[in-house]
């Protein structure tokens, strides 16, 4: 599957939405999920390099991202807001197409990339770590 290495980790199985349900049922407390947080590849350091709201592409924009700028501002790091979906549903081989929207530092307008472009910006963050990393050459 198109550079992804064997130490790839796969997620468990679990049902993704019971801690929530769980968590609706006691009134005076509010969570919301944080999807996804890129971090350094290397064992040691793990280090967040961007903070992710993932959302499966309906043709729905609309997304409140209100946690997601503060906790990015918080913790300066950059935020998007993600739209994916397979390009053919059917087809086994994973390519996803992609609607991004920059939330923090600068806030962008929603714009279409493709897979390539958002995997070359995501190695671009590990790059530019790896050149301060401490933990260098412990990659997972």
């Amino acid at each position: 599957m198109k550079g992804i290495s064997g130490s790839m980790r796969h997620a468990k199985h679990f049902h993704k939405d019971l801690y929530s349900k769980w968590h609706r049922i006691f009134s005076g407390i509010a969570m919301v999920d944080v999807d996804s947080v890129e971090c350094c590849q290397n064992k040691g350091c793990w280090k967040p390099l961007l903070l992710v709201e993932t959302v499966y592409d309906t043709g729905n924009y609309v997304k409140y991202t209100n946690v997601l700028y503060q906790l990015a501002e918080t913790c300066n790091l950059p935020a998007y807001l993600v739209f994916y979906k397979p390009r053919n549903p059917n087809d086994e081989d994973l390519v996803m197409e992609f609607k991004v929207k920059r939330i923090y530092p600068l806030s962008a307008r929603l714009r279409t990339i493709s897979e390539a472009v958002w995997v070359r910006y995501l190695r671009m963050l590990q790059s530019e770590h790896q050149k301060i990393c401490k933990h260098g050459g412990n990659k997972v």
